[in-house]
């Protein structure tokens, strides 16, 4: 189930407000001898976070039954010499990610371990918990966690309250990228995105999809800056952007070698961007995060910085979105168009 993106906080008393973690979203299937961590592109990630399998294998063998949770794998941020789930960051997890040697995917997972957050309960045992309300599966959810949890900090229940507005008061302060609010009463829908679940960023932050490259400029290697794009309502590819910002030189070599597999000869973007630097088209497939400062007038994207590759999530998935909740004054909330 996805959230659609939200206009305004929502108000009454059939809500439900959690951080919008900066994470990977996956469902996890448990049981006593077998863990999958399914992306929403149905990639098993299981082998990247052993950590978290652990965990999940540990909790479905105390508790004698399969479950099927959804949550989201997070990077645990160090502050003040502990570590915190606060301040999720994706840069880090992305380095586990992609991993597929056995003795680094060990090493990071001591160095830089991760979490399941867990926000929504599918399945316990035989009983399909999806037809069931939000508030009936969550509260099912935090029994579970209480009588057969592991301690593990690898396994968290995500945080929610009743009151939005303390909610994106406190994401403000600690620089979440958001909230997510939730309707109590409505039941799970798979594959869905609905307007039961709204997410409410503070910051500009998205997915786009690389349509190309330009060449280098003085001494930097293999590119210059990534053409960027993003699907519209008619499923037309639109170019949105550049960025040349965010890119360490092992992180340049690894995106340009996936990058040149899937050259061809036209622009993929409705219409073929003007650049400074010869353009090299690529096949719009490789999804990445950017952070950015705000769109332009001509719907632009101003000081975007890359983030990381986002594997988890397939490219004709990745629209313009909206809105944005970018401002926060006074106790009261503004939005921007986006």
């Amino acid at each position: 189930m996805y959230a659609t993106l939200g206009h305004e906080l929502p108000r009454g008393d059939a809500w439900t407000f959690e951080p919008k973690y900066d994470g990977m979203r996956v469902i996890a299937e448990a049981s006593g001898r077998h863990v999958r961590l399914v992306t929403r592109n149905g990639k098993d990630k299981s082998g990247q976070f052993p950590e978290i399998v652990l965990a999940l294998r540990e909790l479905a063998r105390r508790a004698r039954r399969t479950l099927i949770l959804d949550g989201e794998v997070v990077a645990r941020a160090r502050r003040g010499g502990r570590r915190t789930h606060a301040a999720s960051e994706f840069q880090q997890l992305q380095a586990r990610m992609h991993l597929q040697d056995a003795e680094e995917i060990l090493r990071l997972a001591i160095a830089a371990p991760t979490s399941l957050m867990v926000f929504d309960f599918l399945r316990d045992g035989r009983t399909n918990l999806m037809p069931r309300p939000l508030t009936e599966r969550r509260e099912r959810l935090d029994a579970l966690i209480a009588t057969a949890g592991a301690g593990d900090p690898a396994l968290m229940v995500s945080g929610r309250s009743a009151r939005g507005a303390t909610m994106l008061a406190r994401a403000r302060r600690a620089g979440w990228e958001g909230i997510i609010a939730k309707r109590t009463d409505t039941r799970y829908q798979p594959g869905a995105r609905s307007d039961a679940w709204l997410k409410l960023k503070l910051l500009f932050r998205a997915e786009f999809v690389i349509g190309g490259y330009t060449e280098p400029r003085k001494t930097r290697p293999y590119f210059g800056a990534l053409l960027l794009g993003a699907y519209d309502k008619q499923g037309r590819f639109i170019y949105v952007g550049h960025t040349g910002g965010g890119f360490t030189r092992d992180g340049l070599a690894r995106l340009y070698a996936r990058l040149t597999k899937l050259e061809r000869a036209t622009s993929p973007f409705v219409e073929p961007p003007r650049t400074n630097e010869r353009a090299h088209w690529v096949a719009p497939r490789i999804v990445v995060e950017v952070k950015f400062a705000e769109w332009t007038s001509e719907r632009l994207l101003r000081q975007p910085i890359f983030l990381g590759v986002r594997d988890d999530k397939q490219a004709r998935e990745v629209t313009i979105e909206g809105v944005s909740m970018q401002r926060w004054r006074s106790g009261e909330v503004k939005h921007d168009a986006a």
